[in-house]
């Protein structure tokens, strides 16, 4: 038999540490339980053990803490999010059929111990799954330990291995450990001896015991001697603390460890309330049914009816639509009614439902507004599940049917395919949504923006951007041969040739070879950042070279290289936009992604001359102003910031003349520069310390801009405060429009994770409200280039930027109406202002 032991404590401990505060839309975390999940999982891939057994300590004291009653005084105690995942964690391992094994008066470790003796006296093998190395003194024949550094892997400990790393056999880390003692775990040892001098002791003399019994006879320097002496007591004590009890009273009858037939309903049910949708797929286990919630009732069996008539159909007030579309190509539909599962049979069916008016309810509006728009109609959607969805929980990782009828508690009938089967229980998981939008008050900000502005993206995604191939590709060959004078400048300054995108290599050479400073060397090597070559630069010129390198290199491969290949038949690009991706609200842009289009650098602004209008066209390109701290006058409501921007008097020059106490004519460009920096870090809840690496001053004057800054515009700082509290109270923060983030990190106990929440709650509001403008400007310009009869096209959106492709006889009808409608998005406290311009090519329009 093989045998895994878990130490419960420890690998939880691992979990919740490694891994980013996770929790249910109620406020349930569950990044512990999700991780222990996942870190068992592959170690029983990696083990195949027989039988598996997890250890857990107890609340209770145990011999040691009656030993030595300082023994661990210095642990601090459980945090609340991880204690409040214990007992789900412990549920759901009961519920999955593995044994817990606890016992009063003894440690996890000590449970450890005994079972592995047992394995070992019964010739059967026992492996040791844990994150604590105290764990290595129990190995020996037929015993091995598995230690847990990370969520990523385990490293396996074999007597070898511990006599290669520690210098002795696992059952003299005891004696170790008796004379080094334990900070950790509050293990005095002898007082002044560490790991060195105590390893050495062993190392030669084998035991405390020897050392103590002929401690006047050893070869040992008399000022040690005198410590062994003095700490004789401490010495015995942490022997006996630190060895791990092989005795400890739980069943030692290995077949009782056997795993037991999970309960596989129960299970899912749990991992469904706690929101683990991929830990149900991980463990395969199948959906669950949950007939006392689930409303739309349905037979046993899905049922799926052939559909070649619509006419039936067409008498429904809705219409809920399951489809599959492929590049704007039809591949299957069905429509889910009260009895069955309707199939639709071909696309003219497909098509007289879309052209009907109907409402259509379905999983993603997009594709379908997309097939519509290229057959040269418009449909009626009523209702957007995935949309639903992303408003309701930003933070999820995918919005599929699957997932969201487990999430929110709908049955579905047995059935082989589980899509379909999902698609049947639309209505009611419809239904459920529907009542979460309005009790949550997003009835607005789902049906006037996120719906419509499917639409446009769609249209967006239909048209594309057309580009210069041919001057794309020239351009990458000009950087190729950059890329290569680059080279050989580096190799020349080095002395040698290397490959240079080799962080080990790179390192080398700069910090081996060139003798440049060097943070402290880790295990994999130096660290090449960039910020860490930014701070080389000034020691020697190589590394500008190097930084150049890397510029030039990661523009020819991520964009002139990748940007070709994207180029439809039509020499038009056609990206991908994500409505349910970013927590903030943004759109996000895929395949390629053209709102990361390098516009820092002039060699990175050069690639925008190769997106282009088409003929007898031009780009009319306009973008917002500062719409990030407009938003945050609006919000935060301080007169002095108002004021400015409703006097169009420069924010960044009065910030500095406030910030430097100087008169605004006497402002120098250095001086707006760092006042922008303060603007616009002020939104993104930066500290002194980033401050002051970003604009090259201490860290005390840092300190001292901001707190000027917040001096003069005090209403800042109180809604800085402000919208912290409320967000602890609320467990999320709101835009304007109502799109919420939920925060959990704000309750964690790490004070690191606790200030990201804090800076994500200050920030949220105000960047999730000018996602919120920008996508309400999308759906105007939409509607009034259309409702004027016009032939210009909004292509792309880029964060506050928005591009239309424009026939020339159009473009100041179009600019002017273009402004219009962006500055007239939202009313806020200030005005919105919006720049126009226009050119052939993106380069131009932004000129």
């Amino acid at each position: 038999m093989k045998l895994l032991v878990v130490d419960g404590n420890s690998i939880v401990n691992r979990a919740f540490y490694g891994i980013r505060p996770l929790t249910t839309k109620d406020g349930v975390f569950t990044n512990a339980v999700y991780g222990f999940m996942t870190m068992l999982e592959k170690m029983k891939t990696d083990v195949n053990p027989d039988a598996v057994a997890i250890a857990f300590d107890l609340k209770a004291p145990t011999f040691r803490h009656q030993a030595y009653a300082l023994y661990k005084a210095n642990r601090k105690g459980m945090p609340e999010e991880l204690a409040m995942q214990m007992p789900l964690l412990k549920e759901l391992l009961g519920y999955l059929g593995y044994p817990i094994v606890t016992c009063e008066g003894y440690e996890a470790d000590d449970i450890l111990g005994t079972l592995s003796r047992v394995c070992a006296e019964e010739g059967s093998d026992c492996v040791i799954a844990t994150g604590d190395r105290d764990s290595l003194q129990l190995i020996g024949d037929h015993i091995s330990v598995r230690l847990c550094k990370n969520m990523n892997g385990t490293t396996l400990y074999t007597p070898e291995t511990v006599k290669e790393e520690y210098g002795v056999d696992p059952k003299s880390l005891i004696e170790v450990k008796a004379i080094q003692g334990d900070s950790s775990d509050n293990i005095p040892g002898v007082a002044g001896i560490g790991p060195k001098g105590a390893t050495e002791l062993i190392q030669k003399y084998g035991t405390v015991d020897y050392i103590y019994d002929h401690i006047d006879e050893l070869d040992i320097r008399p000022n040690m001697k005198k410590k062994l002496v003095d700490s004789k007591d401490n010495a015995y004590l942490s022997r006996m603390l630190g060895e791990i009890n092989l005795n400890a009273p739980v069943d030692t009858d290995l077949s009782h460890y056997e795993m037991k037939e999970p309960d596989r309903e129960k299970a899912a049910r749990l991992m469904a309330r706690l929101e683990l949708f991929s830990l149900i797929k991980k463990f395969d286990l199948e959906a669950v049914e949950t007939p006392k919630e689930a409303e739309h009732q349905q037979s046993a069996e899905l049922q799926i009816v052939p559909c070649d008539s619509v006419d039936e159909i067409l008498k429904e007030e809705t219409i809920c639509l399951y489809c599959s579309l492929i590049e704007n190509k039809f591949e299957e539909a069905y429509i889910s009614s009260k009895k069955y599962l309707h199939e639709i049979s071909s696309e003219e069916l497909l098509l007289q439902i879309l052209r009907s008016g109907k409402p259509i309810l379905t999983d993603n509006s997009k594709p379908l507004f997309a097939y519509a728009d290229e057959k040269g109609f418009d449909i009626n959607i009523g209702f957007d599940i995935s949309l639903a969805a992303y408003l309701l929980s930003p933070s999820s990782s995918s919005y599929d049917l699957e997932r969201l009828c487990a999430e929110y508690g709908v049955s579905v009938p047995q059935s082989e395919n589980i899509t379909l089967s999902c698609a049947y229980s639309m209505p009611a998981l419809i239904e459920k949504l529907s009542a979460k939008i309005e009790a949550f008050e997003q009835h607005h900000l789902f049906y006037d923006i996120e719906i419509p502005l499917a639409r446009v993206l769609a249209r967006m995604e239909n048209i594309g951007f057309a580009v210069d191939v041919e001057g794309i590709r020239d351009y990458g060959e000009k950087l190729s041969v950059q890329i290569e004078e680059l080279k050989n400048e580096i190799y020349d300054a080095v002395g040698y040739e290397f490959n240079i995108n080799s962080p080990k290599q790179l390192g080398k050479a700069l910090f081996e070879d060139l003798g440049l400073p060097a943070k402290k060397k880790t295990k994999s090597g130096y660290s090449t950042n960039a910020e860490v070559l930014e701070e080389l630069s000034r020691y020697h010129p190589v590394v500008s070279l190097i930084l150049r390198y890397r510029t030039v290199a990661k523009l020819k491969s991520t964009y002139c290289d990748s940007l070709v290949e994207k180029v439809a038949s039509d020499g038009r690009i056609h990206s991908s936009f994500n409505q349910t991706e970013t927590r903030t609200g943004r759109i996000s842009s895929t395949e390629p992604n053209l709102q990361n289009i390098p516009v820092r650098t002039e060699l990175g602004r050069e690639l925008r001359r190769f997106f282009k209008a088409k003929d007898g066209c031009v780009l009319v390109d306009a973008d917002y102003s500062q719409i990030e701290l407009r938003v945050l006058a609006h919000i935060a409501g301080d007169e002095n910031m108002k004021k400015a921007f409703t006097d169009n008097v420069d924010i960044h020059t009065l910030t500095a003349s406030q910030v430097f106490n100087m008169p605004v004519e006497m402002v120098t460009p250095l001086m707006r520069s760092r006042a922008k920096a303060v603007n616009f870090g002020i939104v993104y809840g930066i500290g002194a310390f980033s401050l002051s690496k970003d604009i090259g001053v201490t860290v005390r004057e840092a300190k001292e801009y901001i707190e000027s800054y917040l001096a003069h515009f005090p209403k800042i700082d109180a809604y800085m405060q402000a919208v912290i509290e409320k967000a602890k109270r609320d467990g999320y923060v709101e835009t304007i429009e109502g799109r919420r983030r939920y925060l959990p990190e704000l309750t964690a106990s790490n004070f690191n994770t606790r200030a990201f929440g804090e800076r994500v709650a200050r920030n949220a509001p105000i960047q999730g409200t000018a996602a919120d403008i920008i996508k309400i400007a999308m759906v105007k310009v939409d509607e009034r280039l259309r409702r004027e009869g016009l032939s210009a096209r909004l292509i792309l959106q880029v964060h506050d930027e928005l591009i239309v492709e424009a026939p020339v006889y159009e473009m100041m009808q179009v600019a002017m109406l273009l402004q219009e409608e962006m500055e007239s998005a939202v009313s806020l406290s200030v005005p919105l202002v919006a720049e126009a311009a226009m050119g052939e090519t993106w380069y131009d329009a932004k000129s």
